[in-house]
């Protein structure tokens, strides 16, 4: 990272690479952090203000920390001075003796001059170092007597809930978040925070009302939006997470998020030809990646685009001859997804699992493992017309997907539908012919009169 010394945005960036970041703050990590570099940028408040100052303003800390050390050694013990030959160590990288001078200063301003605001500034750099080694509960610990001396100071109650959210505890850090909204109302990127932590307790209606009162604080457009539209689709309300999605992308055109979001759910929703404009989108904006040439690929097929299809579809090939990311989610929340509805289908919880499906189908839905469990729980409950339709969706994406194949043929046989019973079952038996089910299937054409 290139530094100015008196550029506190650049410093706030710096600190803020350590940080763990949740799924939603690694998509949009700018509105995380910009209204702390805001607050801090306008009050100044880290600058020191004496020894060395002339140095600090020609951008000298060099020089400024050879004269500060000079003083040191010399004998001078005065709190101020330890404090800003710590801070011109923390702008130099120089953590180790930052943290050694900036506790020196802290203990003297304790006892000497704990109203100085060098004593609550060294207090929240310490803190800072010991968050980017991730000592947490240290870190907590010097914010907190930060926040003792100065309670009404947003950047602190964000941090502090930053370390509480680490830590697992999200009823705290969203109430340190809340604590921030009183102090900064009009705090935009605030609101979205809160929103965001609600999100991650699955609180979707707080979620919301967070994320509305941020669009009207003049929050990051793109990335309310965004979530206002994962809301939407959680609830079902497709229509108007699609809108939202849409919102998404008109504030940022390159909203990689909200494209795959936007053309996943049309797709889900089998509107093929919106489908392919933003799949079309995908591939333009990531032309080496096989998953999305195939994606596009398997969309052209399903609108008889053969010619296209197969072009799209080959290029994945070339990408990735043995197309291995088909056996890897593209969500992030899939496969926890995929496990809980697994869980619910083995205990007969047939209507949970299918809702669960459907909510990881909107992640990735082309994820055969998903789409195939979701059409054995339909089967499962008599839903027979549902049922058949995801095995046909399957084949779409893998035209030789066996086990939809075996179970299509088995559908067809029971509705003595027998061309496209006999279709079905001579396909898996070429894809498997080995199969421990060989003869039973074999019993069936014979029975078809297809054999």
């Amino acid at each position: 990272m290139k530094k100015t010394i008196l550029s506190l945005i650049c410093f706030i960036c710096f600190l803020s690479s350590a940080f763990p970041q949740t799924r939603w703050m690694r998509l949009h990590p700018d509105v995380s952090w910009k209204y702390l570099a805001q607050w801090e940028n306008e009050h100044q408040w880290l600058t020191p203000a004496r020894i060395g100052k002339l140095h600090f303003q020609k951008h000298e800390v060099g020089r400024a920390r050879e004269q500060l050390e000079a003083a040191v050694a010399g004998g001078a013990e005065d709190g101020r001075l330890l404090y800003e030959l710590g801070y011109c160590c923390r702008v130099q990288d120089d953590n180790d003796k930052a943290l050694e001078y900036l506790r020196q200063a802290a203990d003297k301003l304790a006892i000497d001059d704990p109203d100085h605001i060098y004593y609550f500034n060294s207090e929240y750099l310490i803190g800072a170092i010991y968050e980017e080694r991730d000592e947490t509960s240290r870190a907590l610990s010097h914010y907190e007597t930060a926040l003792l001396l100065r309670p009404d100071t947003p950047v602190l109650h964000y941090r502090k809930a930053y370390l509480l959210h680490k830590q697992g505890n999200l009823d705290q850090s969203l109430n340190e978040i809340e604590e921030v909204i009183k102090l900064s109302p009009n705090s935009g990127a605030a609101a979205y925070l809160a929103g965001i932590l609600s999100l991650e307790k699955d609180d979707l209606a707080g979620g919301r009302t967070y994320f509305l009162s941020a669009v009207e604080k003049g929050a990051d457009p793109g990335a309310v939006y965004y979530c206002l539209g994962y809301i939407s689709s959680r609830e079902g309300r497709n229509e108007e997470a699609a809108e939202n999605y849409r919102k998404a992308i008109q504030a940022e055109p390159d909203h990689r998020e909200a494209i795959i979001a936007l053309a996943n759910l049309y797709y889900e929703e089998e509107d093929l030809p919106r489908a392919r404009q933003y799949y079309e989108a995908l591939v333009k904006m990531e032309p080496g990646s096989a998953r999305r040439h195939y994606n596009l690929g398997v969309v052209y097929r399903g609108l008889e685009m053969d010619e296209a299809a197969e072009k799209e579809l080959a290029e994945s090939r070339r990408l990735d001859p043995d197309l291995a990311f088909l056996s890897r989610p593209a969500g992030d929340d899939v496969p926890e997804l995929f496990a809980a509805g697994a869980r619910l289908q083995q205990e007969g919880k047939y209507r949970e699992a299918i809702e669960v499906y459907r909510r990881a189908l909107l992640s990735d839905p082309f994820y055969l493992p998903t789409r195939y469990n979701l059409a054995i729980a339909y089967n499962a409950r008599g839903e027979r017309t549902r049922a058949i339709r995801q095995y046909s969706r399957l084949l779409r994406i893998d035209p030789d997907f066996a086990p939809a194949h075996l179970n299509l043929g088995i559908l067809a046989y029971e509705k003595k539908q027998r061309t496209e019973a006999a279709f079905h079952l001579r396909k898996y038996l070429a894809l498997e012919p080995d199969s421990s089910q060989t003869d039973l299937i074999k019993r069936y054409l014979h029975e078809l009169r297809g054999w």
